[in-house]
């Protein structure tokens, strides 16, 4: 489901909803999404009220937007284009995890801000946003079913481990405040080392 517009002009939708991304994401971790109103995007974006509903129907469009801004940009950060998937190569488990979590330093403040709304009733935002989050949640499952038929990881149910994955990847964000003391790259290392050992095969019957 795609958020839809009046413009036709792709060129001209994509750097008008840039900035409509830019002023909401601000807003809403600030004083959150529901305090947020679309008169205060018209202003801080640049747009006028008539502008800026000719991009967006509606604030559920926006953070569905915001939303797919910062999958776009975790994307961009692992060198993945729009429709590439990982490589689901075993092998490359720790390094995707790695610049997974480094990614995800990168965006705190957005992921902080999806997470809480993540519990809105909003059903449209809920669809899309959980439309997205299959996705990464089957390459991941991918990835352990391959490494499981290589003998390289033991695994119960693929698609729990996948899941309980992608949220240890976020848990520098979403825990910032009680990380923040702790060296970026002394938590990637712990939380891959937690991962890579809770998959071994290594001493298991």
């Amino acid at each position: 489901m795609e958020v839809q517009t009046n413009i036709k002009n792709k060129d001209l939708v994509s750097k008008r909803r840039k900035q409509i991304i830019t002023a909401a994401s601000k807003l809403f971790f600030e004083k959150g999404f529901d305090q947020t109103t679309m008169r205060e995007i018209s202003r801080a974006s640049g747009l006028t009220m008539g502008s800026l509903y000719d991009y967006v129907r509606s604030k559920d469009d926006i953070l569905v937007l915001v939303y797919k801004d910062v999958i776009e940009r975790f994307r961009s950060g692992l060198g993945l284009n729009e429709k590439a998937d990982l490589d689901v190569n075993p092998g490359n488990l720790e390094n995707i995890l790695h610049r997974s979590m480094k990614q995800m330093y990168k965006l705190s403040k957005a992921v902080q801000l999806l997470y809480r709304e993540s519990w809105s009733r909003r059903k449209n935002v809920h669809l899309q946003m959980r439309e997205i989050d299959r996705t990464n949640v089957e390459n991941f499952t991918r990835l352990l079913l391959k490494g499981q038929q290589e003998g390289s990881f033991q695994v119960i149910n693929p698609v729990v481990t996948a899941d309980l994955i992608l949220l240890m990847v976020a848990l520098p964000a979403i825990r910032e405040w009680s990380l923040s003391n702790i060296d970026q790259e002394e938590v990637i290392d712990t939380v891959t080392k937690f991962i890579l050992r809770g998959l071994s095969t290594e001493g298991r019957v």
